[in-house]
């Protein structure tokens, strides 16, 4: 293997197409600019559609409740090893006093 390493590609060079990365090349600051503004409110728009769209909202609520019972069912199981552990501890203690 040569001694150079690949260079890491960036996000917009592993999202953006060839075509796009070539048209804004040519672009004044002014105008690379104002495609900022224009892209920043479609960015805005994208996430209100994403909040409002009702299909979404019920697949997170879909996904929210069979996740609880999971979420019970670690939360149960981590306790008793929490409980273990100490009751171990606790064990401990009393053999170490019973010694002294």
């Amino acid at each position: 293997m040569e001694g150079k390493m690949a260079k890491k590609k960036t996000n917009w060079e592993k999202v953006l197409t060839d075509s796009w990365v070539s048209n804004s090349r040519t672009l004044t600051e002014e105008d690379a600019e104002k495609q900022i503004v224009g892209i920043e409110f479609e960015i805005k728009q994208i996430l209100h559609d994403k909040e409002e769209n009702e299909e979404l909202k019920a697949a997170k609520e879909i996904v929210k409740d069979l996740n609880a019972g999971f979420s019970s069912a670690l939360k149960y199981e981590k306790a008793k090893i929490e409980f273990l552990l100490e009751h171990i501890e606790n064990i401990r203690v009393k053999a170490k006093t019973k010694v002294q």
